[in-house]
């Protein structure tokens, strides 16, 4: 009985870090829905329509992230930690909640490299558009440069 109780606050010391880091992660960068032959305006109406699912996710991240606090950390440790990571673990699940609609309509989250970043600040207008196309579809900047005769 006494080897038992010793393992438990190493054990719930373990599930705190894990929980308490669960919601530190880095949110996603700059990033386009990617599917091959789709463009800006059918990327914009899923992410539209997905966007909807972004409150729910996030209160769901929230909620059961204090069950899980109080269920693992206790009735007042779980729910401090919980609380103090709470917009860090609501923008999670709201991010979640649109990524799984979107990969429902096929869609995939592609992030996009800081080269690709630049490049669409320092566009406009229609260039800027062939870009986001470009890159919605699955393709990259090096072959936009070279489709466009700037490799």
């Amino acid at each position: 009985m006494q080897m038992q109780q010793k393992g438990r606050p190493m054990r719930l010391l373990g599930i705190l870090g894990l929980l308490s880091l669960a919601a530190c992660g880095d949110l996603p960068g700059p990033s386009v829905p990617a599917q091959p032959g789709q463009n800006l305006q059918s990327a914009r109406q899923a992410v539209y329509a997905c966007s909807a699912n972004a409150a729910r996710g996030g209160q769901n991240a929230v909620v059961s992230s204090y069950v899980g606090g109080v269920l693992f950390g206790g009735v007042l440790v779980g729910p401090i930690i919980v609380a103090s990571n709470e917009g860090n673990i609501r923008a999670h699940g709201e991010a979640g909640a649109v990524d799984r609609c979107l990969n429902t309509r096929g869609f995939e989250r592609r992030d996009l490299t800081p080269a690709e970043v630049q490049a669409l600040n320092r566009l406009s207008g229609t260039r800027r558009h062939q870009l986001l196309d470009h890159l919605i579809s699955g393709q990259s900047l090096e072959t936009f440069n070279a489709s466009a005769g700037y490799a």
